[in-house]
């Protein structure tokens, strides 16, 4: 499939983002806010990152609180 609009959870599906994933792996604050238009791969992102920390996490989708 050429394209699939769920979220990612490997950075091989996830093309040119690579600066952005580093900097939310250095991040140290006990909270992140990842905020931005839609459809512009903020969850993926949040995913890769969490799975190549390998670290506890609480995700939370806030539009399903909406």
């Amino acid at each position: 499939m050429l394209f699939d609009p769920s979220p990612k959870d490997n950075r091989k599906d996830f093309f040119d983002r690579e600066n952005e994933i580093e900097k939310l792996k250095g991040l140290r604050a006990p909270i992140t806010l990842v905020l931005g238009l839609r459809r512009t791969g903020k969850s993926s992102l949040i995913k890769i990152g969490i799975n190549e920390l390998s670290v506890f996490n609480n995700l939370i989708n806030l539009k399903l609180i909406v």
